[in-house]
């Protein structure tokens, strides 16, 4: 319980990190991270009057624990919308990277079917009176947990495999496919270990609620991998990974836009003291060339711009 609000004050910063450094992204991905962010919200809200009736007014109280159990929508049917989401956008990014919908199709049956399992799960546990017997539909927690670990396996994979196929003469852009492959890699690796884990104890110890332990975290171990993966796109001026050639399109742009506006405004001036039509490009004209004349953003490299 104290790791998921540790996790919550991480995505705490990552939501700001992405707010301030990705103005100009999509607006569907910027929804995805501030719908995840509300969910995890609602999440800890609730945990936190759980946890007070709980451990506080209650502590000691079977019925009051039984009255009060509220794991089955923060726990269950949260937890499996916020990771159904993060993998269907995963989804959709093996659609953008391969060209077929077969990687990215494969990838969002499994998180309906972890979404849908999950859901299945939570309704079960809310009619239940006795949480003793929680564990009482094994086969539903089953498919849930292990289509949740097989799914982020085959996200990992196919990631690797799309992301590394083709032949990147840049190597700048190397540089940034690799660490997408690494930020994907070892995120899903650590949301699989998880559901794996929650496997294992379930089948462990049948007759207790152990596995609900690690799945009060696993959502936001969602929400913070995918955060960390669309932050790992900015470039940190003088960082370890500062090169010049990484910045070359942004020293680039800065030059490209002051000597611009230093020219307009030079114009502008000429036109007003001597009313006579300049030979030189108009205002017009110049924001054309502006519009026309594309460059990176300044300190971050878009997901869009990764092509393979």
């Amino acid at each position: 319980m104290f790791f998921n609000f540790a996790l919550m004050g991480s995505l705490l910063v990552q939501v700001y990190n992405y707010y301030q450094a990705f103005p100009k992204d999509r607006i569907s991905t910027k929804c995805i991270v501030y719908i995840l962010f509300v969910l995890e919200l609602a999440q800890t809200i609730i945990m936190t009057y759980f946890a007070y009736t709980i451990f506080g007014a209650g502590f000691g109280n079977v019925e009051t624990f039984d009255r009060s159990a509220l794991e089955w929508f923060p726990v269950c049917i949260l937890g499996s919308i916020v990771a159904g989401i993060v993998q269907i956008f995963y989804a959709w990014r093996l659609r953008s990277f391969s060209g077929s919908w077969i990687a990215g199709g494969i990838v969002a049956a499994l998180a309906l079917i972890q979404v849908g399992s999950g859901i299945g799960q939570g309704v079960i546990s809310k009619r239940l009176v006795d949480r003793s017997n929680l564990t009482g539909k094994p086969i539903v927690v089953t498919l849930w947990l292990v289509s949740t670990a097989v799914c982020d396996v085959f996200i990992a994979g196919f990631m690797t495999f799309y992301l590394t196929r083709g032949q990147i003469q840049s190597v700048r852009m190397k540089n940034t496919i690799t660490k997408v492959v690494r930020y994907t890699v070892e995120t899903g690796a650590i949301t699989a270990l998880v559901a794996i884990i929650q496997i294992v104890i379930q089948h462990a110890s049948p007759k207790n609620n152990y596995f609900e332990t690690p799945s009060w975290t696993l959502g936001k171990l969602y929400s913070n991998n995918l955060l960390v993966l669309l932050n790992s796109r900015a470039v940190t001026i003088g960082g370890r990974d500062y090169t010049q050639s990484t910045v070359r399109g942004i020293t680039d742009e800065i030059n490209f836009h002051e000597n611009l506006n230093r020219t307009t405004d030079t114009q502008l001036d000429e036109r007003r003291r001597s009313d006579i039509r300049s030979e030189h490009m108009s205002v017009n004209e110049t924001s054309s060339i502006k519009e026309h004349r594309k460059y990176p953003s300044s300190r971050t490299l878009g997901m869009d711009d990764v092509r393979v």
